[in-house]
């Protein structure tokens, strides 16, 4: 059986400044506390990783028809997501190709053309440079043709999540997700449709993006210190028949990786988790035999497409915690998070909801009220969340905390679990592991530190 690997790093007991090249080693689990109030690496960041990966910039259902737009963030990189006159997906840098202005100041909406609003250069929806003021008095020296808005050269879409990559030179988005894919069927290709319901929630935190990125790879073990009032109120009880649920760990290459945790046998719980009867049917034509079985004993899936794309359906809530009335079912619900760079010590979190179409309205009503009360800005998950990355960002900034290894080393060495349905490879977890935060950072190495 295969254990996980990687490459070997300096000695964690290295001096300030001697692990700069280094600061990963998979092997040992260890990660120099330096990486994550760098200047330097922030700026190789840009560069290297959102400057290169595929990455996720919106849903489908957000731009269904020709015109349709939103402006969202690759890195820090401003750009528009517009669904042109032929139906195609087109990713723009928002500057306008003048004087440098953003074009489109709108979160969202409908164009036929972009202005820019300092001198009124005019862009089609397809980014074309169509309209400039007083064009003959460039006496023919302006080539339109030539200064259109800057177009990703690379946008494609897998399960109605659209990605693009600054890349020319990148392989396809079905290759950089690999085996990821197979997984991400059981959340955005299981039903009909599923769509994102209403814009995305945005706030700003002083955190560094990796933290967010690396938590949702399969940090399971904060949730009993960092979520304990949920268990020590008594709002989540898992006295289950048959033992504990099983957990494991999916990995799929280039730094991404999905957490399961399943009910076991005997635990007699709704399956798919607990997502309605209505939508079983769909699940059976959608999935492959393999996914289904996989997904049916489901309570709660979550993970991260490298660099900073993560989902979650959590096991269902209580009653209590989501604010239902007495006698309703548990909920559940999905959602997108994106952890957008905003400099080396902040970040700007994404949060989108979806839902399966053809689910019943009002199970769509409770479960909206369910992702309210527990994840966004307001949400008791979410400020716990926050609190601690906030904290970790502070703390590693101090002159001596920046020389600290900080260790992964939960599970090192852990075989290869023979029991996984789908491609790649698995890793029972017991009960926990880092390795998934493991491997996300030695993936953030080699391509920050790339030769």
């Amino acid at each position: 059986m295969a254990v996980e690997d990687g490459r070997a790093a300096p000695s964690p007991h290295a001096a300030a400044g001697e692990h700069v090249d280094a600061p990963v080693d998979p092997v040992r689990g260890v990660v120099s506390a330096g990486i994550f109030n760098d200047p330097r690496i922030h700026e190789l960041e840009l560069e290297r990783i959102f400057g290169r990966s595929w990455l996720f910039v919106a849903h489908e259902s957000e731009i269904p028809e020709p015109g349709n737009f939103v402006t969202r963030r690759m890195g820090e990189d401003p750009v528009i997501v517009v669904r042109t006159d032929e139906g195609r997906v087109a990713v723009l840098l928002n500057v306008c190709r003048h004087r440098g202005r953003r074009v489109c100041l709108e979160d969202c909406g409908t164009a036929r053309r972009f202005i820019c609003g300092y001198h009124g250069w005019t862009y089609s929806e397809s980014g074309e440079l169509t309209g400039v003021p007083f064009f003959d008095a460039y006496q023919g020296r302006l080539n339109k043709s030539e200064l259109g808005l800057l177009a990703a050269p690379h946008v494609d879409s897998y399960k109605g999540l659209i990605f693009a990559t600054w890349d020319p030179n990148a392989g396809t988005l079905l290759d950089y997700l690999g085996p990821a894919a197979w997984s991400l069927d059981l959340l955005f290709g299981r039903s009909d449709a599923v769509e994102v319901v209403g814009p995305p929630v945005r706030w700003e935190a002083k955190a560094n993006w990796k933290l967010g990125a690396a938590n949702f790879v399969g940090d399971g073990q904060h949730i009993f210190t960092t979520h304990g009032f949920s268990t020590a109120m008594g709002l989540h009880k898992f006295q289950l028949k048959g033992g504990p649920p099983l957990s494991y760990l999916a990995t799929a290459g280039n730094g991404h990786a999905i957490s399961y945790a399943c009910w076991p046998p005997a635990a007699d719980a709704e399956p798919y988790f607990g997502l309605p009867q209505e939508l079983h049917a769909e699940f059976e034509r959608h999935l492959s035999p393999e996914q289904l079985e996989a997904m049916r004993p489901l309570f709660t899936m979550a993970g991260n497409v490298f660099p900073n794309l993560s989902f979650l359906q959590p096991a269902g809530h209580t009653v209590e915690e989501w604010g239902g009335q007495p006698g309703e079912e548990s909920m559940t619900f999905l959602t997108l998070r994106q952890w957008q760079p905003r400099g080396p010590g902040r970040m700007e979190a994404w949060s989108w909801l979806l839902m399966d179409r053809n689910a019943p309205e009002q199970w769509q009503r409770a479960s909206r009220e369910c992702y309210r009360r527990t994840f966004g800005p307001a949400g008791t998950f979410e400020q716990d969340d926050l609190a601690n990355w906030s904290a970790i960002t502070e703390a590693l900034s101090s002159p001596k905390a920046k020389e600290l290894w900080l260790h992964y080393e939960m599970g090192l060495g852990t075989p290869t679990w023979e029991g996984w349905l789908g491609p790649g490879s698995a890793y029972q977890q017991r009960p926990f592991m880092d390795m998934g935060e493991r491997l996300f950072y030695g993936a953030w190495q080699e391509k920050v530190f790339a030769r």
